[in-house]
């Protein structure tokens, strides 16, 4: 064999080892990828007629400590929000939890409490929580306790408040 043929023979095995090593290296990008990847999340639905101050992002708690997010909104056909909860791994609750839309102090951000209830079946992925709490507006509760007031004779009169009918 003769020099010239060394050398292309040479060229010819290390351009095969470089393609390999390539090959290699992409493959094992992948399975890091997919080893690494979050598994399926664990998936809650909950229908709401009123969400004001919850957005998709907001936090889903559960005795007080977070654990998941709102990740979906949409309108059903009967004008009512219906919510999708996500939470990165299952999570045991009762069929008879409830969802109810609170608020951090007195005008803080609004966020998702979940009270869960004493039956023994619990929620699978991909079910509905039936029991669900608006939220209360602040203007509502004070209409409310006027309204409550008004009731209670001698605490304040019947008359209507300026600006009411």
């Amino acid at each position: 064999m003769n020099a010239k043929q060394l050398a292309g023979n040479r060229d010819f095995w290390a351009g095969i080892i470089l393609i390999s090593c390539l090959a290699l290296l992409l493959f094992l990008v992948h399975l890091r990828k997919e080893f690494l990847a979050p598994q399926a999340q664990f998936e809650l639905f909950a229908i709401f007629n009123k969400v004001d101050g919850i957005t998709e992002g907001s936090v889903v708690r559960l005795s007080g400590t977070p654990v998941g997010q709102v990740s979906q909104m949409e309108l059903d056909p009967y004008y009512r929000i219906k919510m999708t909860l996500s939470f990165p791994k299952p999570i045991a609750l009762p069929d008879d939890t409830a969802a109810i839309i609170e608020t951090n102090g007195l005008v803080g951000n609004k966020h998702i409490e979940l009270v869960p209830g004493g039956n023994d079946k619990m929620l699978e992925n991909g079910e509905t929580i039936v029991y669900t709490q608006d939220v209360l507006l602040l203007d509502e509760l004070l209409s409310r306790f006027l309204e409550w007031m008004r009731l209670k004779k001698g605490i304040v009169g019947t008359e209507p408040i300026k600006g009411e009918n």
